[in-house]
């Protein structure tokens, strides 16, 4: 199966974020198998928590993506570190998602044609010439692509924050969230949170939540600086407080929402609160690294950072195989299990084929000491 720092033995605190990302990418599969009233176990509705899954992955991103910039303190705008950022996210994000959009556009083409439909169709949905393009051009997004054109767009402004915690602020910790607060709440003027901003491709709505990733990269640097680092207390206060934000969330589960107040709750009512989100996935997400280890040794079970391995995978892939058994009128209490294996399955090898070959492309780097810093530095990205 996996091997190396996918499945290693080593308790890095920062493995733990494998786990997480395998949540995300559950959390999203079952949020669109629940929204078909297809339910891994009777109880199990988790209709309308797909966004949730979905912040979770931005917060993730802009932590693990900005721990490296942090870490070469003033080299932070070294040009070949510069360019080896933006090769590797290109080379993580495009391959697979150009597969998907291939696959979409053919299949538009074709498959209506080879069985007599009376209506183009496509896989995992129709795709025209001009679809095709403004896709891959990151100027419109379809189904659950809509968050890949967001977060790609966060790639771009992510080193002009870095460079602004590193250089401008010094990595000081009460001006860079003075700094990060009044963006966010400039952030909050400009684009309200709104339920209007449904799966919307803009990056402006959803900054606040790629800056508090971000600004956590920040703290965890400093707190692995800092004597905080071996204080036992402060790391069961941030346990606790992870904790209490982990049961926030799951009772932000609209169908837990429901139970515990005794009315019923819209599956879309927690939609607009993204800022919230936000903050509670910080508070899970720096529990699992800072935290007395409760929370981190759940996240860093091998089946759940199997999962995170093959998350974008999952992410791409699992509407296809939901739509696939429905067609087949596969309808049986096990559907949904169906459903999980094969996306697991299939995104396995897509990882295998695809996305682990594209993600090993970098550029020569200059020195071996100045190597040894760039792989330090990007150990822990995705």
């Amino acid at each position: 199966m996996l091997t190396g720092r996918e499945l290693s033995p080593d308790k890095v605190p920062i493995d733990s974020l494998d786990g997480l990302r395998g949540m995300a990418a559950l959390i999203v599969f079952l949020s669109h198998t629940s929204n078909d009233r297809i339910f891994l176990l009777p109880f199990l509705d988790c209709s309308g928590i797909g966004k949730m899954g979905v912040y979770l992955f931005f917060i993730l991103s802009a932590f693990l993506l900005t721990v490296p910039f942090l870490r070469l303190g003033d080299a932070v705008t070294n040009k070949m570190f510069l360019l080896n950022y933006a090769l590797r996210r290109f080379f993580r994000i495009y391959p697979l998602y150009g597969a998907y959009l291939v696959v979409a556009l053919a299949s538009s083409i074709l498959l209506w044609r080879l069985f007599d439909l009376h209506r183009p169709v496509g896989i995992p949905f129709f795709l025209s010439w001009q679809d095709f393009v403004n896709h891959v051009l990151l100027m419109k997004g379809k189904g659950v692509t809509w968050s890949i054109l967001v977060e790609f767009r966060y790639y771009l402004v992510l080193p002009l924050v870095a460079i602004m915690y590193s250089l401008i602020l010094k990595k000081h910790v009460g001006a860079s969230l003075g700094a990060t607060f009044l963006m966010i709440a400039g952030c909050q003027l400009i684009w309200p949170q709104s339920e209007s901003l449904a799966n919307d491709t803009r990056l402006g709505p959803y900054l606040s939540i790629f800056l508090l990733g971000s600004l956590l990269a920040l703290l965890f640097h400093r707190w692995e600086e800092s004597s905080l680092a071996d204080n036992k207390m402060a790391a069961l206060v941030i346990e606790g407080l992870g904790i209490l934000a982990g049961l926030t969330l799951i009772f932000m589960i609209p169908s837990v929402s429901s139970w515990v107040l005794g009315e019923d709750i819209p599956f879309n009512y927690y939609h607009k609160e993204f800022l919230l989100f936000g903050l509670l996935w910080s508070l899970v997400v720096f529990a699992c690294v800072t935290g007395a280890g409760g929370i981190r040794k759940i996240f860093e079970a091998p089946a759940l950072r199997f999962v995170g391995f093959v998350s974008f995978s999952v992410y791409l892939l699992h509407i296809v195989v939901i739509d696939l058994v429905k067609r087949l009128g596969v309808d049986n209490p096990m559907q949904g299990w169906l459903m999980l294996v094969l996306t697991l399955g299939l995104s396995y090898l897509s990882w295998r084929l695809i996305e682990r070959p594209s993600s090993k492309v970098k550029l020569s780097l200059p020195a071996p000491s100045q190597a040894r810093l760039y792989e330090k530095s990007f150990r822990s990205v995705g």
